[in-house]
């Protein structure tokens, strides 16, 4: 059983549907009209995740800047995080075709069956989907660890700095009463020298 059900591509300026993959044709075209209804009625911004159910599922959708609706229809347990993702990548595909924007469906529908299927094949293998995800995620965390790292050695560093000069202040002092020490030893030496001598 297919987890991702129908991808469509509707321009929404003008209600047009520039794309459609879908077990049902006709089922599809109903759905894309209902989901123009919605987004009439609730007016999503753009980048706006928004999610719909119909007689055939929870379809999931968003709007980019160009008032291109991205729509997917998948079963109601398929990982929203997984469907966005799947979104984000049809959108990037699509932005790839020159006036993507005012393109005709016709055009629209051949350029995107290119890399379609092969979209529809990947985030419909939800067990390898979940497996590239757990590893971006071992990845994001191994970062994370990383900077957090770094961070404490820099702060470390700055530390240790702070406490060298602090440390060499203190040497310096220490050197000076040292030397003033040192002077007066020596003069205390000389008048003793001079005393024993017998001098002044």
């Amino acid at each position: 059983m297919t987890s991702i059900k129908a991808a469509l591509i509707i321009r929404v300026t003008n209600q047009q549907l520039l794309f459609s993959k879908s077990y049902d044709k006709k089922k599809m075209d109903q759905d894309s009209q209902i989901i123009l209804e919605h987004m009439s009625q609730i007016f999503p911004r753009a980048e706006e995740r928004v999610t719909l159910k119909t007689a055939n599922g929870v379809w999931r959708y968003k709007l980019d800047d160009n008032k291109i609706a991205y729509a997917l229809l998948a079963i109601e347990s398929y990982p929203d995080r997984h469907i966005h993702a799947m979104i984000r990548e049809i959108e990037n595909e699509l932005k790839k075709m020159p006036n993507y924007v005012d393109s005709k469906p016709n055009d629209v529908e051949k350029y995107a069956k290119i890399w379609m299927k092969q979209l529809h094949e990947k985030y419909d293998n939800l067990a390898a989907v979940d497996k590239v995800y757990a590893a971006q995620q071992k990845v994001d965390e191994v970062q994370i660890v990383m900077e957090e790292n770094i961070h404490k050695m820099i702060t470390n560093t700055e530390n240790l700095n702070v406490h060298f000069a602090q440390l060499l202040i203190g040497f310096r002092q220490k050197s000076k009463r040292f030397n003033n020490l040192s002077a007066r030893y020596q003069n205390s030496q000389v008048n003793l020298l001079k005393l024993c001598i017998g001098g002044t």
